[in-house]
Formats: C-alpha cells, structure tokens, sequence
C-alpha cells in the first residue's frame, strides 16, 4: 500500500518533467539543393528527432545553414538524428535542412 501512495505522489511529476508539449516538424525538401528552416529558434527545446524517410542523404545544422558537407550533420537514408543529451539539454537554435532532392521526406519532432 505505502509503494502506491510513493507511486501516486510522484506521478504528476514525471509527465510534467517530460515536457508540455510536442511540436510535429516533419516534411519534405522543397527545394532540392537549397537548404531550408524545419525549426525556428526555439528557446524552450528540450530535445529533438529527425529521421530521414528518404532514399538520399539529408544534412541537418542547428548552428547555421545546412550544406551537404562539415559542419553539418550527415543524416543517412534511414537514419536518424537526435538533439537532446542525457542531462535534457539541447540546441534552440533554428534546424536547418538540407537535401540534394526536391520532395525528399523527413519524419520529426520537437519537444
């Protein structure tokens, strides 16, 4: 009995500790070979996904515009980037996309 009273107590916490909200940022490229903003500056970002739903590589930056080269971060068909770290912290600066592809899609989510 005492383990569910623990229990109660602690679970309003967690789902406010999760974050207030879900933010769908998916998508297509719109114009191939131009990189283009998924996500504003974002001051209350907690984390992020974006997954690449595509047959060609997608290249993200959360520091400026996305280019197919360094610095960006090269998001392979299939794969999958992640911006938040264990502690929850996580970039607010714009998303930028980049794809080589006019329609390459995305699959993301911010929090």
């Amino acid at each position: 009995m005492r383990h569910l009273v623990i229990a109660a107590l602690l679970a309003p916490t967690l789902a406010l500790a999760q974050g207030t909200y879900v933010n769908n940022i998916s998508g297509t490229i719109t114009t191939g070979g131009s990189a283009q903003t998924i996500s504003p500056f974002n001051p209350s970002r907690r984390g992020c996904s974006v997954q690449n739903v595509s047959s060609g590589d997608l290249w993200i930056s959360d520091i400026g515009t996305a280019a197919a080269s360094q610095p960006s971060i090269k998001i392979a068909a299939g794969a999958q980037y992640q911006c938040a770290s264990p502690g929850g912290l996580a970039t607010n600066g714009a998303l930028s996309l980049f794809g080589a592809t006019t329609g390459q899609a995305f699959a993301g989510r911010e929090w």
